[in-house]
């Protein structure tokens, strides 16, 4: 922790830190997230457009079978780009680390707002919370790299 001119503003610094971080980690949280969905909800779509079209194809005229089979396998190709998508992404991992980041951040907040005032001013018990935030920020961080490096 950068040095202050004293302990006050340690705790006002520290405080500021950790909820600035808490509100990165629900952006890429909710970021994540919204990807995760959007992703599973088009595969589901095109999976569920090449059942159509499969149980469909023989029962409709021949003037339209080629274009059943052009649209089935434009559908099935959009699959494996989604699938191929989430499995390198992986945004529904991301998704979780980041929310159980922030959720470690809050509570770690909260507990630093808890601290009477005579703890505030204690370099010892701050020491020890800025210790707690870079751990929690380092076990975020491994899991990012851990996704990453996954094979």
């Amino acid at each position: 922790m950068a040095n202050t001119k004293d302990s006050s503003s340690k705790y006002e610094l520290l405080k500021q830190e950790i909820f600035e971080m808490s509100e990165k980690t629900a952006v890429w949280s909710d970021g994540h997230k919204q990807k995760s969905f959007w992703i599973y909800m088009g595969i589901a779509f095109s999976s569920s457009c090449i059942t159509f079209l499969v149980a469909i194809g023989d029962d409709i005229a021949e003037s339209y079978h080629l274009f059943a089979k052009c649209t089935t396998l434009i559908f099935s190709a959009l699959s494996a780009l989604l699938a191929a998508w989430d499995g390198f992404f992986n945004h529904k991992e991301l998704w979780v680390n980041y929310s159980e980041t922030r959720n470690h951040l809050r509570t770690l907040l909260f507990e630093l707002k808890m601290l009477n005032e005579e703890d505030r001013e204690n370099d010892k018990i701050l020491n020890k919370f800025y210790q707690q935030y870079k751990e929690v920020v380092h076990e975020s961080n491994s899991k990012w790299k851990e996704l990453r490096t996954d094979d």
